[in-house]
């Protein structure tokens, strides 16, 4: 079982980061998935994202049962966004072509994100940052791989469609020592702010920033 860290935050939210590493066949021993989930997963014809897909399960299903919970699967609402069956807390998964990161919290929607830093992120920049955060991050990949985490952790814990990264979505100042703070949406034309508070961690050439 590839766990590379577990660890708690804000009280009472759990991350697990799992590496991939293990086969198909490896994966799907005594994973706990529902029929809609099976589907779902007959559908994925390429074999990298089948790994991705089976070890998001396992991870989630790892971090579930090592808080003493019951895991029945899971399944998504109308947006996409995960919930467990059981609902016995609230959770969010990503993953990337190395890495699965898993959590929950007992006590409050979350999102989680974590991305490569890679230049690819200074081309699309202008896309997702306002034009102080723009000015802020200039051209160093790892803040802009940090704004891109935390605008899409925050994205996902929100749970629909219409946010706009660039326009909704904005992010206190951030150093590459800070660990938490925070970031809030405005929604167009309106004033008031919902803030969020954000963990940041990394792993190796990796940044991944849970919100909640």
């Amino acid at each position: 079982m590839p766990i590379v860290r577990e660890w708690g935050v804000f009280e009472d939210c759990k991350i697990l980061v799992w590496q991939i590493a293990e086969n198909i066949e490896t994966l799907k021993q005594d994973i706990v998935v529902t029929s809609e989930e099976w589907q779902e997963y007959m559908t994925i014809s390429h074999p990298q994202k089948q790994l991705e897909w089976l070890t998001g399960r396992r991870a989630m299903q790892a971090l579930v049962q090592n808080q003493g919970l019951h895991y029945e699967g899971m399944v998504k609402d109308e947006y996409g966004k995960p919930h467990l069956r059981n609902r016995v807390a609230e959770i969010s998964l990503t993953h990337t072509l190395r890495y699965v990161v898993a959590s929950l919290s007992f006590s409050a929607p979350l999102g989680v994100d974590l991305e490569r830093v890679a230049p690819k992120l200074l081309r699309v920049a202008p896309k997702f940052l306002s034009e102080e955060e723009e000015k802020y991050a200039l051209t160093d990949f790892r803040k802009l791989c940090t704004y891109w985490c935390a605008k899409e952790a925050i994205y996902k814990l929100y749970g629909t469609k219409q946010l706009s990264f660039k326009q909704e979505i904005f992010i206190h100042d951030f150093t590459d020592q800070t660990e938490f703070w925070e970031g809030y949406i405005c929604h167009r034309n309106q004033s008031q702010r919902y803030y969020y508070r954000l963990h940041r961690f990394e792993m190796e050439d990796f940044v991944g920033v849970l919100a909640v």
